[in-house]
């Protein structure tokens, strides 16, 4: 925790502008089975303006009102679900969102993870999730299913709710079908860190624990230099799925490619 809220420039001021208050993400897998998830959330300082990403479907979820009451700076504090439908009962995901509102714990949005397995169940759990919540988004499924990687080109699982969707499907399953790496120029300002604290900018790396990393956050005075132009990548054709929307690659030859409209 000292770490996180030792990285500089999470309030800058600059000129005459208002202060900004930088973002953090916390995702998983499911953060909240993390057991010091509370502590993490409590001793995180007021220059983090906070995400949490999750499917609600943990021991975290379990406990009364007055636990969550013991979560500080809420002002400052937001949740997103993601409900995997196949995995977690859909009232045990409402009972745990109505949960965290009751306890004055923002909840932003509600994503309904479109299985392809399941399409014909999303549209009716949507308009469950709409009579307790009124931002419900149904979101694309990005990965394989019985060897197949979705989204694609054609059928009902193309994501017509997201307008910065996958546009080149083509790249999309070359670039993301964990087939065969080649070499690619990659342009992401992503930064991720990994519980060991490496420091990455794509999910394939930080899952693999990959040599390219960054820095690492426990290193005493660490500076790290997020490449802001390409960079060379010798991985592309195992992207993860996560990674598919808002970056962009060219081609050894200088070609710009870009699997989604950014």
């Amino acid at each position: 925790m000292r770490a996180l809220n030792a990285v500089s420039g999470r309030a800058q001021r600059r000129f005459l502008r208002p202060r900004r208050v930088k973002k953090l993400s916390i995702l998983g897998g499911e953060p909240t089975v993390f057991a010091d998830f509370l502590y993490v959330i409590n001793e995180l300082d007021k220059n983090w303006k906070i995400t949490v990403t999750s499917n609600f479907d943990s021991p975290f979820f379990e406990q009364d009102i007055g636990f969550f009451k013991q979560i500080k700076h809420k002002a400052r504090l937001r949740f997103n679900g993601s409900l995997h439908f196949i995995h977690t009962p859909l009232e045990k995901f409402i009972a745990n969102v109505q949960k965290l509102k009751k306890a004055k714990i923002s909840v932003h949005t509600l994503f309904l993870v479109a299985h392809p397995a399941c399409l014909d169940k999303a549209l009716d759990y949507k308009k469950r999730l709409l009579q307790i919540h009124r931002r419900v988004k149904l979101q694309r499924f990005l990965g394989f299913h019985q060897g197949k990687l979705y989204p694609g080109q054609s059928g009902p699982n193309t994501g017509k709710e997201q307008k910065d969707g996958i546009c080149d499907y083509g790249l999309y399953q070359e670039g993301f079908g964990q087939k065969q790496a080649q070499a690619i120029l990659c342009h992401s300002d992503k930064v991720l860190i990994a519980p060991s604290g490496d420091i990455y900018n794509c999910h394939y790396k930080v899952y693999t624990g990959h040599k390219d990393r960054l820095g690492n956050l426990f290193v005493d005075g660490v500076r790290v230099r997020i490449p802001r132009g390409y960079f060379l990548c010798q991985d592309f054709g195992f992207c993860n799925p996560c990674d598919s929307e808002g970056h962009l690659f060219k081609s050894l030859r200088g070609e710009t490619k870009s699997i989604s409209a950014v």
